[in-house]
């Protein structure tokens, strides 16, 4: 996994299966993750935010991890990347 911050926006590349998902995630992105994230509600939350921060040419890459039931530890592992300092990102 690495991030690198551009436009206010942090570039996040997320490795699943040797295969790399693009994700470009902003404050707008994250809060709307947390404000529609219940408790009884996680897929959905989780899927709408991958689906609004990912690069146009991984979608369909990303769809095909979906289908697998992978939304909400996608989510969740995008999620933790954006909230790491930029200073702490810079690796693989």
């Amino acid at each position: 996994m690495a991030a690198t911050a551009t436009t206010g926006k942090k570039d996040i590349t997320l490795t699943v299966a040797e295969t790399d998902l693009r994700f470009s995630v902003g404050l707008t992105e994250f809060n709307a993750f947390q404000n529609e994230f219940l408790p009884t509600n996680k897929v959905a939350p989780s899927h709408n935010f991958l689906v609004r921060s990912i690069h146009p040419d991984d979608k369909e890459t990303l769809t095909a991890w979906l289908d697998q039931g992978l939304a909400f530890e996608l989510a969740n592992a995008v999620a933790e990347q954006f909230k790491l300092n930029t200073s702490e990102i810079n690796h693989h």
